[in-house]
């Protein structure tokens, strides 16, 4: 009832062309607030999406296809690289990759059991074997920058 008198009291003060326009602009205030609710009311009820799934859903994911590389490399008559001795590939694990494009990449790998450590292109891994290109899942290592590679390692597949 306070509100009632409050805005009669104020009504009875305006003029009357000013009377109705305020009626009219309240009537709207009012129904923009009803309306507002039933939309709110009505997205809740209906089992809206709530806003951590619609933040973490944004986030585009890379899905690439589980392809053979090797049969790729043979089916486009790409030459397959020399392995190393068996031995040799044992001692390297490829752990992770970071392939930066031709000048740039990081290879995470582990040597001989140890904990793996970050590896850049040019950089030392081991008896003389720099890291000498990276790419998608692989690195490449050979006896120096700019020469074919001695060894590939790939990214092992995940179970």
């Amino acid at each position: 009832m306070f509100l009632y008198d409050a805005l009669m009291q104020i009504l009875g003060s305006l003029s009357p062309p000013f009377a109705s326009t305020f009626l009219r602009l309240t009537s709207l205030l009012v129904w923009a607030v009803v309306a507002y609710s039933a939309v709110v009311f009505g997205l809740q009820w209906g089992g809206g999406v709530p806003v951590d799934a619609v933040v973490a859903g944004s986030e585009q994911k890379q899905v690439s296809p589980d392809v053979d590389s090797l049969s790729v490399s043979k089916a486009l008559g790409v030459a397959p690289v020399q392995s190393a001795s068996a031995n040799l590939a044992s001692r390297f694990v490829l752990v992770g990759v970071m392939d930066g494009g031709p000048s740039q990449g990081v290879a995470l790998i582990s040597v001989d059991g140890k904990p793996a450590k970050p590896y850049r292109l040019g950089q030392t891994v081991s008896d003389g074997l720099v890291v000498v290109g990276t790419g998608p899942k692989k690195a490449e290592l050979g006896p120096q920058m700019g020469s074919t590679p001695a060894l590939v390692l790939e990214l092992p597949l995940k179970k």
